[in-house]
Order: C-alpha cells, then sequence, then structure tokens
C-alpha cells in the first residue's frame, strides 16, 4: 500500500515539475520546510523524482533550538527566511494570537512562495479542514477570485490556465495528503532519514507558543526555556500597558488565560465555579 501511494506521489512530482519550472525557472518547486516528518517526507520524495525544488525553513522566534539544530545538521540546503517581525514583536504589537485569531501563521508562514508552486506536508488526517483539501489547489486573495473552486486535477498541470497566476497567487501542491502517520514515519525509515529528536517527548513539530498547542506542551516549553517565557511576558506587558491585558491584571495572568483556550469570562470565573472540596 505504502509502495503505491510513494509512486503517485512521485508521479504527481514529475506531472508538476514543468509548471514548477516555468513558474521559477530557478529553483522549481518552492518546498515549506518544518522540519517535521511531514516536509521531511516530501523533501526525499522530490529526491526520489529527481525534480528541481528549494527548501525553506521560515524563522519565527520561537522555533525550538532542537529543530534549529537538525535542519542545520541533516538538512544544510535548507534556506532560512528571517522576518522584519519576529512572533514576539508580533505580539507587541498585535496581542497573543488565538486559535479564532491566528496572526502569526499568516504574517510568519503562510505568505511565502507568491508566484510558485508551493510544495507542502499538509496531511487530510489531521484535521477535518485539512481531509477537504485537494493535492493541487491555485491559492488566490484576489477579489475575482473570491467564492470560485480552486480545485484541480493532475491533467490540469499539462494545460496553459495556471499562467494567469500573478502576484501573491500560487499553486499549492500536497504530495502526501492522503498518506498516514505511520505511512511517514515508514517512507523515513526506507530513505534512511534520522527523524526530529522533538517527536521523543512531542507529537508534533512546531512553535513553542503555538495557539493550538495543549497548555501542557507549552509549559513543558516554559519550564525547559525560561528565556522564552520571560520574552514572551515581557511582549505581552508592552502590548498590555497600551491595551489593558483582555481585561485581566498582569501579562502572567493573561499568558496563564491564554493557556486555557478559554474565553475571558470563563476563565475569570474559573475560582467562582469551581466546587469547595471538604
Amino acid at each position: 500500500m505504502l509502495e503505491k501511494k510513494i509512486a503517485e506521489s512521485l508521479d504527481l512530482l514529475s506531472k508538476a515539475e514543468e509548471t514548477a519550472l516555468r513558474m521559477n525557472p530557478k529553483d522549481g518547486f518552492f518546498l515549506g520546510f518544518s522540519g517535521g516528518k511531514d516536509s521531511q517526507a516530501v523533501y526525499h520524495l522530490c529526491k526520489l523524482a529527481g525534480v528541481a525544488f528549494q527548501p525553506y525553513y521560515s524563522v519565527t522566534g520561537i522555533d525550538t533550538p532542537e529543530t534549529i539544530r537538525f535542519i542545520q545538521e541533516n538538512y544544510p540546503d535548507v534556506k532560512f527566511i528571517h522576518h522584519k517581525k519576529n512572533f514576539f514583536q508580533l505580539v507587541e504589537e498585535k496581542g497573543l494570537p488565538t486559535i479564532t485569531r491566528r496572526y502569526c501563521c499568516e504574517r510568519l508562514k503562510e505568505h511565502f512562495g507568491a508566484g510558485q508552486c508551493v510544495l507542502t506536508g499538509v496531511r487530510a488526517e489531521e484535521s477535518k479542514k485539512r481531509s477537504s483539501y485537494a493535492a493541487i489547489e491555485v491559492f488566490s486573495r484576489r477579489k475575482e477570485h473570491q467564492g470560485q473552486s480552486h480545485k484541480r486535477d493532475e491533467d490540469w498541470l499539462t494545460q496553459e490556465e495556471h499562467q494567469c497566476i500573478k502576484g501573491q497567487d500560487k499553486i499549492m501542491i500536497r504530495p502526501i495528503l492522503n498518506w498516514k502517520t505511520e505511512d511517514v514515519f515508514q517512507f523515513l525509515i526506507f530513505v534512511g532519514a534520522k527523524v526530529n529528536p522533538t517527536y521523543a517527548k512531542h507529537r508534533r513539530v512546531g512553535c513553542m507558543f503555538c495557539p493550538f498547542a495543549p497548555k501542557y506542551e507549552i509549559e513543558y516549553f516554559e519550564k525547559v526555556y525560561p528565556g522564552y517565557r520571560r520574552r514572551l511576558l515581557l511582549a505581552i506587558e508592552r502590548w498590555g500597558k497600551k491595551n489593558g491585558y483582555y481585561g485581566l491584571s498582569s501579562a502572567e495572568e493573561v499568558l496563564q488565560w491564554w493557556k486555557t483556550k478559554q474565553s475571558i469570562a470563563d476563565f475569570k470565573m474559573r475560582d467562582i465555579a469551581s466546587p469547595l472540596i471538604d
């Protein structure tokens, strides 16, 4: 079964390479590389397919040192993208990101690869939303495209329609969309790739203070990297002095609230709602 999935992924990459080179004659595909298992799988599929590609890692400011070191030691061809403002500076400006207001990914990760064929390790198994994605999709913010279906099949890659893509538009290609988690790990074993050591302690590789991360995971990083915690508190404090700490009393209380994923109202009721225990 895995062999069939590998063959299908390689075939998709081979068919899409002509389009990728037309859009970026120098590098071909733009690979968003996170240092996690899924982007590793796409990286090694590109190597097996022999297609032209350039992997990029977006530096957020809250990347784990283990991941940075892992990429530098095992994937030296990955180019690091640095931003005008990192995560902490964005918090100072906009407040903490939340599940419903996740500006951090948009500002630090999602807007790269404009005008190119972008490869990602997104998989349908990861969430209900991602299960609705297509392996090939046009990503556009232009008003004339709003409400239109941007999903495409493989035959579209050999046609000329994609030449209308310009500006911030891009073609998203997801070679392992239908792979399972076990498929990814088996494939990495097959190609002899090392796995990010973060997986020994966590189920995912990502930012230390991701709004989607569970509370226990965030608190683990707070304990292991207290300097990052202090920097986050400072950013919250600078924002709070101008905006009122979301109606809470301090930067520390804001951080404690944010980790719970609760509404401000529910968080404020925590002591009143807690039953007394004799």
